[in-house]
């Protein structure tokens, strides 16, 4: 009898959608696809780009970087312009899922969409390393 690989279920730290992947694909995923991780990771990299625009180097390569932009429109820059609006966004609260099996009744891995078994692991696979000790000489 074959036994079906044991997948592990997590929510996505973006959509916080539930998620099912299996022993083979899991490489320690905390998102549910290349979408939500592109999205976290250009979020990740412009929080960097303001912090490093508060130290005093990101400050300063800010202030030339202008300098040189507005030499080369040769234009004065003295008007703040008008503020922008910004529209009143709502968010959609988050809901708890419940797995749906898809239409055939199989319960299967997100990424590579094999069929998995119906338990699940609590968290990640530790790969161990079994180091040798080796006597003196």
């Amino acid at each position: 009898m074959l036994m079906k690989p044991i997948p592990r279920l997590f929510n996505c730290l973006r959509c916080h959608k539930q998620t099912v992947i299996c022993s083979h694909c899991d490489r320690g995923q905390v998102y549910c696809g290349k979408r939500c991780a592109d999205f976290a990771r250009r979020l990740s990299c412009r929080l960097a780009e303001k912090r490093y625009q508060t130290t005093l180097r990101g400050r300063l390569k800010h202030a030339l970087r202008q300098q040189r932009y507005r030499a080369r429109l040769k234009k004065k820059v003295t008007d703040q312009g008008t503020p922008k609006t910004i529209p009143h966004v709502l968010l959609n609260p988050i809901k708890n899922q419940v797995i749906t099996l898809p239409g055939n009744g199989r319960l299967q891995c997100y990424f590579c969409k094999k069929s998995v078994s119906n338990w699940f692991r609590q968290g990640f696979l530790r790969h161990c390393v079994i180091k040798t000790v080796r006597a003196g000489p």
